[in-house]
């Protein structure tokens, strides 16, 4: 469905319900310096895997150069290496999810070569699963369990927007759907779940206290994503097969109206993490920190454009972003330029030109 027909909306208007939506979960931008000293560390770790064609690695480690900054903001109180895995982490969903057609059929095969232990026929793929199999280091046993979930969740995800963005209009009535296909193209489990460090709220002792919470969490980062980034996806964009779209279609309202629903459902989710959590006030402390930097994160993104809006705070003065800009590099290494091959270990491996 076109969004003309479900109701265009202004600049002005989504940075009206933009700012209501901060202002209904307490949010302030939170005093932060970017750490730009994660950003060698994960683009490290994927400039060395091994027989990935040469201009994904260049794509993947230009990535990486900003996700890492971005998932220090959200996880501020999680160790510095615990901040590095989380960056690759967050590095492969991005980066998968941008080259689905080129990984084409090797997508379909994914989930049976992972249950019965066969080789990924993607190097990029394979690289995932063995970045999954030291997921221990980072996660309890439960965490890491939906981690594989997740992922097989995401990657069949991919398939479906590959092959059905545009044919996909869900009609009135349908209202159980877009949160159903937002599971699958979300993989933001593991996100609820790196709100608790194994080495900070072991899952022995904690589980119980957080697992009540892990669904509202879920709900927060799935549909605070589609809130923060719907001005850039289809305000000035064009994409329709989202999560506000698919609201708006299957309830019979405009986007606007379902803009507001969303941002009414997320509101609740954040004030029922903060109720099963009161008598824990360092978990609440935390989940208050991930919360603040990961709504300030896509605010300073410039990927997201909201710099071009007015977002004001709860006082009705506009909030002073300050978007990442990292120390400008050479030419050479901002386009991550391969400088060649080498034999490693018998495997070819791309030396990537990075200051």
């Amino acid at each position: 469905m076109e969004l003309s027909r479900l109701g265009k909306i202004s600049k002005e208007e989504y940075g009206q319900i933009l700012s209501k939506f901060l202002k209904d979960i307490d949010f302030y931008m939170p005093p932060f310096g970017y750490d730009f000293s994660l950003e060698g560390l994960v683009m490290d770790y994927f400039a060395r895997q091994p027989n990935w064609p040469p201009h994904l690695t260049q794509k993947a480690v230009g990535m990486a150069k900003w996700m890492s900054t971005g998932l220090g903001m959200c996880y501020p109180f999680a160790s510095k290496d615990i901040q590095v895995a989380y960056g690759i982490h967050a590095t492969y969903v991005l980066f998968i999810d941008d080259i689905t057609h080129e990984l084409g059929d090797t997508l379909n095969e994914f989930e049976a070569r992972l249950v019965t232990g066969k080789p990924q026929k993607s190097p990029i793929l394979q690289s995932l699963v063995d970045f999954l199999v030291d997921n221990g280091t980072y996660m309890g046993p439960y965490a890491a369990a939906m981690n594989t979930k997740a992922t097989v969740e995401f990657i069949s995800g991919c398939i479906l927007e590959r092959s059905y963005d545009g044919k996909i209009c869900p009609p009135v009535g349908a209202t159980k759907f877009p949160g159903y296909f937002r599971e699958k193209t979300g993989y933001t489990e593991p996100y609820a779940h790196f709100c608790f460090p194994e080495g900070l709220f072991p899952e022995s002792e904690y589980l119980h206290v957080y697992m009540p919470c892990i669904q509202d969490l879920i709900e927060f980062i799935s549909y605070a994503n589609d809130i923060l980034s719907f001005y850039k996806e289809s305000v000035v964009g064009t994409k329709r097969l989202n999560y506000v779209c698919n609201i708006a279609n299957t309830h019979g309202i405009s986007a606007a109206d379902a803009l507001r629903l969303v941002c009414h459902n997320v509101t609740e989710n954040v004030r029922t993490v903060r109720v099963v959590l009161r008598d824990y006030p360092d978990m609440v402390d935390t989940v208050d920190e991930f919360f603040r930097g990961y709504v300030a994160w896509y605010l300073n993104q410039q990927r997201y454009k909201l710099t071009d809006i007015v977002v004001k705070d709860s006082k009705g003065q506009q909030f002073e972003l300050t978007p990442a800009k990292p120390k400008p590099v050479n030419k050479e290494a901002q386009k991550v330029l391969v400088r060649g091959i080498e034999k490693d270990e018998g495997k070819e491996v791309a030396l990537v030109a990075v200051s």
